[in-house]
């Protein structure tokens, strides 16, 4: 059954997280899901006081949301949403185009109130969750120099634990004192009294000075003082108190709860908008309100699961209403490996309650970090006869609508086919110049079209810029993969916008293209460009005593490869496509003022194979190699040590039967010098000097190695055109 409707999750909540395993196990039948989050690691506040206490390490604690959407086909846009536009199904993201939905459901979390005067200048806030782990980076970075007092503002079982967990992680720190400052007359409120014992037991035993009935009226630079004029002096103050709702909601035209939230019914719908559902801390169920608490968020997931099923049957849905329990158990950290916990009016505590929350939060992360092997989303649906040939188009009411809306940029030379029904588009090459034209396109690796789009050009126009060439305009040829109409034309809109973002970008006109539908999504893209006769930077003119110089660093080939099969960390996924989306057009406005002795782009035959190009077979000249100044991407020498490889490397390996490799090399490293490169960087050719001063005008750069005369032409070595030591 081919894709026809559109669900979007925007947050990367844990109540979203478990439906997504759920969709991944089970999936909706017609109905392509995605996944909008401004952080690919998203925290889970069961350890978070781990993390804190230092029981746990920051992956340990945080759910890979990329590696779960890629286990459940589930489209994966990093981004932060900017805006909403209920009444049209539309979603405005900071990182690329547009995004339609037929159904919504948002899991955003929360913001800290700092609406007490001073707050916002002077309280460290430890909301949003997502972003938890930079603001306790930014903490103990400052712990490491820091004396004084430091003060949690907030009582409840979060700040409790993090006063406690910050005690514990830093009592190496003995000039640095913690306080703890709340409104109520004891902590915990709410709590059976044997909880509140424990909890102050180990308050004390960490030295941390308690201050009840402290009700904040003002946040400054030295301290915070108290509705009744009392002060409290500190050198930082941390916020964890109340929550509240993100700005940009009362912008969406969703109805909101007095306090800002997304006003929900008992069906986790909006209650002005029935295509949108809103989850987790960010929402507020009209009917039925509950505090802000993860436990209530991991609640809500089998409830939320089966409503959005059923919005989507075929038949009328049968939506169910939540149901949650009053009373479960709550299980607290103590700072160091100890707990305590309540349920039903019986308390525990001790080590082994530590050991049990971790066994549950263990389990937890386990299912969503670790969910198996990657499932394949088939269907036992017969699959609709789709032509080919020119049977193949898209439709005109897809494709019209949308160049309609591009804004192209303009350039007098350039007379694109677009909107005007031409057959082809008309360029006037500027007098004196040379006509310089490249084709570069490949199949989607990622569905987010957003970013794929902006590589696709990049990669494309990176042929032009190693020459010395200026990109004038482009020709774009899509092959959407087979889904509804409704679907393609929001594809179409998605992938054509962000191309047109990317070319503007770089000031190069859209001329024209052609779109078609086939099994997979694949783009092409023709960049034509000009050069001044005599400026044009040719591939295989290296000179001996030149230096090597590679702009950015290796590694696209083995990360996408584990990146398909559900393998691949956050760190590598993040780090390759911030790779892909520099443009190496920097770098070519930089090189127009030197005098390059040669250059090539680094793509698919990797840096060996592009290398060997510019190493002509008539020339005594050998390139030298040092393989430890070669930049990698981060993360991927730890998935080439697992085996991952892309399909292409088998084809590459005889390019090391080229090259003198010195004995005892790291072979991890090696092997990827054979690894083809999506949107990678441009190796440069270039006398020492001018190495020296691009590394000062282009920090990216690296000095790779070096070009040497007196290449052996023996029999036995006269193809060893590359040393690597």
């Amino acid at each position: 059954m081919s894709i026809e409707r559109d669900l979007v999750f925007i947050g990367g909540g844990h109540t979203h997280a478990l439906v997504i395993k759920q969709f991944g196990m089970k999936p909706i039948a017609g109905v392509r899901i995605t996944l909008i989050s401004e952080q690919t690691l998203t925290p889970y506040s069961g350890m978070l006081p781990g993390f804190v206490a230092g029981h746990y390490s920051f992956d340990d604690a945080h759910i890979d949301l990329n590696r779960l959407c890629q286990w459940a086909n589930v489209r994966y846009i990093r981004g932060t949403v900017t805006s909403i536009d209920a009444n049209s199904n539309i979603i405005e993201v900071d990182s690329g185009p547009k995004v339609s939905y037929d159904q919504l459901s948002i899991d955003v979390g929360s913001t800290p109130d700092l609406s007490v005067p001073g707050a916002r200048e002077y309280a460290v806030g430890v909301k949003p969750v997502s972003q938890f782990g930079e603001i306790w980076n930014s903490l103990l970075h400052a712990s490491e120099t820091a004396t004084g007092e430091w003060g949690v503002v907030g009582a409840g079982a979060g700040g409790v634990e993090l006063v406690l967990g910050m005690a514990h992680r830093l009592r190496a720190n003995s000039a640095l004192k913690f306080h703890l400052l709340y409104s109520g007359e004891r902590v915990l409120r709410g709590y059976p009294d044997k909880v509140v014992s424990a909890v102050e037991e180990s308050m004390a035993k960490h030295n941390i000075t308690l201050h009840p009935n402290f009700r904040v009226s003002e946040v400054q630079k030295g301290g915070l003082l108290s509705t009744d004029n009392k002060q409290v002096v500190l050198d930082k103050s941390i916020w964890c108190t109340g929550a509240a709702a993100a700005d940009w909601l009362k912008e969406t035209g969703l109805e909101l709860s007095d306090r800002g939230f997304i006003a929900v019914n008992e069906y986790l719908q909006s209650s002005s908008h029935s295509n949108v559902f809103a989850v987790g801390d960010c929402s507020d169920m009209l009917s039925d309100p509950r505090p802000k608490a993860g436990v209530y968020a991991v609640r809500q997931a089998p409830f939320l699961a089966d409503n959005l099923r059923a919005v989507f049957s075929a038949a009328a849905p049968q939506l169910k209403p939540l149901r949650l329990q009053t009373d479960f158990l709550s299980l607290l950290s103590l700072g160091d490996r100890s707990a305590v916990g309540c349920r039903a009016g019986f308390t525990i505590e001790g080590n082994w309650v530590w050991k049990l929350k971790d066994h549950i939060d263990q389990k937890f992360m386990h299912k969503l970090n670790d969910p198996g092997d990657k499932k394949a989303m088939a269907t036992d649906a017969p699959q609709e006869m789709h032509c080919a040939g020119c049977g193949s188009k898209l439709g005109p009411d897809i494709i019209q609508g949308n160049l309609n809306e591009l804004d192209v940029y303009a350039n007098p030379s350039v007379t694109p086919a677009l909107g005007k029904s031409e057959d082809a588009s008309l360029w006037q090459v500027t007098s004196g110049k040379l006509a310089v034209q490249s084709i570069d396109g490949f199949r989607s690796f990622s569905n987010d079209y957003g970013r794929f789009g902006k590589i696709c050009v990049n990669h494309a126009l990176s042929d032009l810029y190693a020459m010395g060439a200026t990109p004038v305009s482009a020709q774009v040829w899509l092959n959407l993969e087979h889904s509804h109409p409704r679907i393609q034309k929001r594809d179409h809109k998605m992938l054509m916008a962000s191309i047109v973002d990317a070319l503007n970008q770089q000031q190069v006109s859209l001329a024209g293209g052609h779109s078609s539908e086939g099994m997979e999504t694949h783009v092409a893209i023709v960049a034509n460009g000009e050069v001044t006769p005599g400026r044009e930077v040719s591939k295989n003119t290296v000179k001996s005593d030149d230096v090597l110089v590679l702009t950015k660093a290796l590694g696209t080939g083995v990360i996408l490869a584990a990146d398909m099969q559900a393998k691949a960390p956050a760190i590598a996924t993040d780090a390759v496509m911030d790779s892909m989306l520099q443009s190496n057009r920097d770098i070519a406005l930089v090189l127009q003022e030197y005098n390059v002795s040669a250059a090539t782009d680094v793509t698919g035959f990797g840096l060996i194979g592009h290398l060997l190009e510019m190493l002509s077979v008539e020339t005594d000249l050998l390139a030298e190699l040092n393989l430890s100044d070669i930049p990698m991407i981060a993360g991927v020498e730890d998935l080439a040590e697992k085996g991952f490889h892309s399909t292409l490397y088998p084809q590459l390996q005889p390019y090391l039967l080229q090259c003198d490799i010195k004995e005892g090399l790291n072979s991890t490293r090696l092997d990827l010098l054979l690894d083809p490169q999506t949107s990678g960087g441009l190796l440069i050719s270039l006398p020492q000097q001018q190495a020296e001063r691009l590394l000062e005008d282009f920090p990216a750069s690296v000095v790779i190695g070096k070009i040497k005369s007196g290449r052996s032409q023996s029999a036995t070595t006269a193809d060893l055109r590359i040393r690597i030591c």
